[in-house]
């Protein structure tokens, strides 16, 4: 269904809500209604399939851009970093190229020099979940 023709039904749906108690379509035209919310439905579940969610007691950072930007060296000095205060680190996609020292990826970022920009994003927990020492 065209833009212009969902503009059109709707205005005719809100002028009969208008008019009437009882909005009238003929059935051609709530089918329509009905296949664009199935595909609006189908369209937020596979967003929501794709949503990396951290678990319970993990930090997640996902390190993302285009391809050959450097994010395996971001993300590697990531994980130099964590792991030299003691803070355990997991490969989710457990790519090869992860295994690579500090050198190569400080190479690897000199050669890319990529801007990073930092979001935090809080996830809420469940009402009456605490973590320990809260």
């Amino acid at each position: 269904m065209s833009n212009i023709n969902k503009q059109a039904l709707i205005a005719k749906i809100k002028k009969q809500a208008e008019s009437f108690d009882t909005v009238v379509l003929r059935e051609d035209e709530a089918n329509a209604l009905l296949d664009e919310l199935e595909a609006a439905e189908k369209r937020i579940a596979e967003l929501e399939a794709r949503e990396i969610k951290p678990a319970k007691g993990e930090v997640l950072v996902v390190v993302s851009g285009f391809t050959g930007c450097g994010k395996s060296a971001i993300a590697g000095e990531i994980e130099i970093a964590m792991k030299a205060i003691g803070v355990p680190v997991q490969w989710t996609n457990g790519d090869a190229e992860k295994h690579m020292t500090g050198a190569d990826w400080l190479t690897a970022i000199e050669m890319y020099k990529p801007t990073v920009r930092i979001v935090e994003v809080n996830v809420p927990r469940a009402a009456g979940i605490r973590i320990k020492g809260e």
